[in-house]
């Protein structure tokens, strides 16, 4: 949905960026059958993650086919084959696509609207959830709500908008399980979801200034970030994936290590890297991990 959660590739051992791509690769075939064709256009490396860690908390040893598909219909590509925590994260982004569209229909003017009806569209087109899932989709639509209610009061709270967003993360990749596991995950996924907020706030700074469009970091900050605003923001986003990577060490790995390494270099790596980029940074050797 957001595209920032990213390995980084150069890093990562060969089957395990096999593994990862089968992984992408396996969520979009799962998309295409589980909630439509046309769902395809919301894959994002974001939800791949989430699959990964529910692969392992459903202990689901991926199985890989080799497949074609429409994009690359000559040559066959290794996908892991559909599976329960393709299916949630399938039907999950959906959820999150549907809420985040109307959002945005009832948010946007002129032009924007237009565009935002449109791509509104497209989503009836989307295969309809499960009724298993309609506590996540009200939890989905309370977290957009309070969301939405926060940029109409043009709040200058940084904490207080990404903790929403957080809290609506934490929902998603916690939701259907228990006790512990249930509370490991709402944690990670909390950590997540205030990491993806602050860093999409970033990264759309300009164009929100052009279309004076709401951001927090523009009402925080002013129009412009200073050296110092971006290191405060990096040290800020580095404790978010701290407490994040504290909760994912009380996950068992042990039946599955390969997936353990792909999430470890995502984590210590592919978003360290995401966050200096998107903030721009060449070296921050005082906020350094």
């Amino acid at each position: 949905m957001f595209g920032y959660i990213k390995p980084d590739i150069p890093e990562l051992k060969v089957k395990e960026n096999e593994l990862y791509k089968a992984t992408y690769c396996g969520l979009c075939r799962t998309m295409g059958k589980c909630t439509g064709c046309m769902s395809r256009l919301t894959l994002s490396y974001d939800f791949a993650f989430l699959a990964l860690i529910r692969m392992v908390t459903d202990n689901i040893r991926g199985e890989i086919k080799m497949r074609r598909c429409m994009v690359h219909p000559f040559k066959k590509r290794p996908m892991v084959e559909i599976n329960e925590s393709l299916e949630f994260c399938a039907k999950a982004s959906v959820i999150l696509t549907k809420m985040k569209l109307k959002d945005n229909i009832n948010d946007s003017h002129g032009l924007a609207k237009l565009k935002a009806k449109i791509a509104g569209l497209v989503s009836v087109f989307f295969k309809k959830t499960d009724k298993e899932l309609k506590p996540l989709e009200e939890k989905v639509g309370e977290c957009i709500d309070n969301l939405t209610k926060l940029e109409k009061e043009s709040s200058d709270s940084i904490d207080q908008t990404a903790h929403t967003f957080g809290e609506l993360l934490g929902s998603v990749a916690s939701f259907g399980y228990d006790s512990s596991l249930n509370r490991i995950l709402y944690e990670a996924g909390y950590h997540l979801g205030k990491w993806i907020y602050v860093i999409d706030a970033i990264d759309d700074m300009k164009d929100d200034l052009k279309k004076r469009s709401y951001n927090v970091l523009i009402n925080s900050y002013g129009n412009e970030l200073t050296a110092e605003d971006k290191e405060a923001l990096y040290c800020a986003m580095m404790l978010e994936l701290d407490a994040m990577s504290k909760s994912m060490e009380l996950i068992d790995f042990s039946a599955h290590r390969d997936i353990e390494s792909i999430i470890k270099n995502i984590i210590y790596s592919g978003m360290v890297k995401e966050t200096r980029n998107v903030l721009m940074l060449d070296k921050c050797d005082k906020c350094e991990k």
